[in-house]
Order: structure tokens, then C-alpha cells, then sequence
């Protein structure tokens, strides 16, 4: 898979800034919605979130996956493992290999080239397919826990929740033993299965149809529709003004006033309600960038949170610089509850921040939960997002979320 700029390191200066306001700190629209060849509805009915600003809203769970003609299968094929080590000199990896279970042999294969090669800021390793599906368990959690923190190891690590993977595999026709070699290179991580080695299982399979089937699965993701119900008793003047931020070409409160005023009631999609940049990206897979158009964007959560009002998107929230100076620049902490639009940061107790999001209603949040082409914007409740992102900390800790809010809407 091609690699662009990573999305975690994009908050290196961010999160200087956090540590500095943390005291002040709380805790084509319809169509890309309804009728996705893309989208497996789940077993739920609609959900009532709880009373709010936002009004009366109600979701309905679903899932999506990435459309064939976006997968790379060939790409991610040979790509082949690699795996970054973060702050490990050469005597440090080697003691980390002998407090497993790994035999002298296996270790040893592990340390010459061109699989081991030291760096003066890691350890960067690139191990074959046979080393990989070799690993003993203990040893492969071990190493997997220690490149889970480095957001380097991004775009190898995937998170798949567990009691999703079954139904997922079975409906993108992954057969039983693609889904065992799966099962090899995973190990669990609270509700999720932590897994490395997309490249090496696609080495094993036979066939193309097989491999894309594989790689399918991997993209799907759970997410939702959101509707705001209206009806002559909603009242419009407060709903009009907590969502009109993203209506700036359209008047909310006419559109809310003569939807409310059908006697029976209605319901909208709240894509109705969203900026044109996010309504035309939501459950959709972002697109190869075209070489022509000169350096790949990167399009990760600090990108989507920070162009969520924006009419064109703004390149330069895909880097480290231009996130940091966007924040202290244009936004402020919360001192009170979110409200639609506001930022959303997912931080270690550190404070260093491992995600972005935009606040939409209740707990629910838009997101884009990495950096690639095989992952989408979607709507998701934080804490699924919390514990997608959790495998950066340690089992007994805790990602703290904070809101921060364009200074414009104070």
C-alpha cells in the first residue's frame, strides 16, 4: 500500500499545546446514505440517543466495506512486513527476543539481514512469510504490543473487532482457510484481534479472488445512519441553532420549520445538516491521488476533523505544521459540554494525541479512523472509537477525550 505522511506523528506540536489548556479543558447527500452497493445492514433496528441540544436522533447500526476496483491487491501482496521497533538499539531487541519463546534458531533468523536492520532511532524488521506464521504466541503478542505503540507500525496493525469477524468474513466470501491463517498472525486485545501480516497471507492464497475477498474483509467497518426526527412540537429555533454551523449556504431553520410542520412528523438524514465536504465524503473510501496533481495528500482524522467547515479542503491539516498552527491559531478549549462541530482529541495519559474526530451529537462522532485508502468516513460513538484506538496504551490506562471549538463559534 502506498505510503504517505503518518497521521500520529501529525500531533507531535499538537499536543505541546494540549499540555499547555488542558486545565481549561471538558473532559449528493441522501444518495450517499441510502442504497450503497458498499453497505451490509446489521440485525438492529433504530436507536434512540438520549435528549439533547441536538433533538430527537435516532441510528441505525450498518456496515461498509471498500468497493473492489479501490483495493490494491497486488500492491499490499508486495509491500511485503515491515515493522518499526521504535527507541530499540540492536542489545535491546535481542533482549526483547529472549524473554519469549522464540528457539535460538528462530531468533537468529530474526537478527540477520536484510530481516533485522538497526537504526539510529529504532529497529526496522521486515520478516519473511515463514517467520511470520513461525512466531509462537507469546512471542507474537509480545511484539505485537510493543509496534502497537509506535504510530510508524499504522499502516501494518489492523483492529478488528472479534465478535465482528465471522459475519464479516462470511459475507465477503472469505473461505475457512483463509480465515485460519488469519486466526495464526492475530492475538487479542480487549474487544479487538490485533493483526500483522496482510502481505503474507496474501503470498499463501491461490488465486486473485481469494486474496481480494481477504483484503475486502479487512476494510469493513461498522458505522450508522443518523436522523433527526421532526414534528409541529419539535422546537426549530433551538435545533436551527445547534446545527445550522453546517448549513452555510441554506437557510436550517426554514428547511427545520417546514419539516416539522408535517402533521404526522418526519425524519431526515443528518447528512441534510453537514457541510457539503463531509456529506460527500461520508461512507465512502477515499481514492488513489492522482500523480499529476503533484504530492499525495494525506488524508487521516486530523485532515477530515480540521476541513470538516471548509469548502475546499486545505492540504497543508494533513501535516505536522499545518495542524499545530491551525489549532493555536484557530480553536480554543471547551469549557462546557461539545456541540456539533467541535474537535474531538483522543489522548494518552501522556497527552500525546493518537486521533481526531468531529463532534456530531450525544456520543456520536465523524471519523476517519487511518490514514489509507482502506479506511472511510464514517459516523461512529466515541467509545467504539476509544477502543479501536486503546491498543496505544497499556492495558490499565485510559485515552482521555477533549473537545477544542473553532474560536469563530464561542
Amino acid at each position: 500500500m502506498h505510503r504517505i505522511f503518518n497521521r500520529s506523528i501529525a500531533f507531535v506540536l499538537a499536543c505541546l499545546l494540549i499540555g499547555t489548556l488542558a486545565g481549561f479543558v471538558t473532559g449528493q447527500r441522501v444518495g450517499n446514505e441510502e442504497g450503497s452497493d458498499r453497505s451490509h445492514p446489521l440485525p438492529n433496528t433504530s436507536i434512540a440517543c438520549r435528549p439533547g441540544p441536538w433533538g430527537d436522533l435516532t441510528y441505525t447500526p450498518f456496515s461498509i466495506a471498500a468497493p473492489d476496483d479501490l483495493i490494491p491487491v497486488r500492491g499490499l501482496e508486495a509491500n511485503g512486513t515491515h515493522w518499526f521497533f521504535k527507541g530499540y538499539t540492536a542489545d535491546s531487541f535481542v533482549t526483547l527476543l529472549q524473554s519469549t519463546s522464540l528457539s535460538p534458531d528462530q531468533q537468529h533468523a530474526l537478527l540477520s539481514p536484510p530481516v533485522f536492520n538497526a537504526r539510529p532511532d529504532g529497529v526496522e524488521l521486515t520478516p519473511t512469510p515463514d517467520q511470520l506464521f513461525g512466531l509462537p504466541p507469546d512471542a507474537r503478542a509480545r511484539m505485537y504490543q510493543v509496534l502497537a505503540q509506535s504510530p510508524e507500525n499504522d499502516q501494518e496493525m489492523n483492529f478488528i473487532p472479534k465478535d465482528a469477524v465471522d459475519a464479516w468474513f462470511a459475507v465477503c466470501g472469505v473461505s475457512k482457510d483463509t480465515s485460519a491463517l488469519f486466526r495464526k498472525l492475530c492475538c487479542e486485545r480487549g474487544d479487538y484481534l490485533m493483526f500483522s501480516g496482510l502481505s503474507a497471507i496474501l503470498s499463501r492464497l491461490s488465486t486473485y479472488e481469494e486474496k481480494l475477498h481477504f483484503a475486502k474483509a479487512l476494510t469493513e467497518q461498522r458505522t450508522m445512519l443518523l436522523r433527526l426526527r421532526l414534528n409541529p412540537q419539535s422546537d426549530v429555533d433551538a435545533l436551527a441553532k445547534y446545527w445550522g454551523r453546517g448549513c452555510a449556504r441554506t437557510d436550517p431553520r426554514a428547511i427545520l420549520k417546514s419539516l416539522a410542520a408535517i402533521p404526522n412528523g418526519t425524519a431526515i438524514s443528518i447528512l441534510m445538516l453537514m457541510p457539503d465536504l463531509p456529506a460527500g465524503e461520508i461512507y465512502d473510501y477515499p481514492h488513489a491521488d492522482n500523480p499529476m496533481d503533484g504530492p499525495p495528500v494525506n488524508r487521516d482524522c486530523a485532515w477530515t476533523t480540521l476541513n470538516f467547515f471548509k469548502d475546499e479542503p486545505e492540504p497543508a491539516f494533513g501535516t505536522l505544521e499545518g495542524v499545530a498552527r491551525e489549532l493555536k491559531a484557530n480553536y480554543l478549549p471547551v469549557p462546557d459540554a461539545p456541540r456539533y462541530g467541535d474537535a474531538v482529541l483522543f489522548a494518552r495519559p501522556d497527552g500525546f494525541v493518537v486521533h481526531m474526530a468531529v463532534y456530531i451529537a450525544d456520543d456520536i462522532c465523524f471519523t476517519k479512523n487511518g490514514s489509507t485508502m482502506m479506511h472511510p468516513w464514517m459516523l461512529s460513538k466515541l467509545d467504539d472509537v476509544s477502543r479501536q484506538f486503546a491498543f496505544q496504551i497499556g492495558p490499565q490506562e485510559k485515552l482521555t477525550i477533549r473537545y477544542f471549538r473553532k474560536k469563530e463559534f464561542f
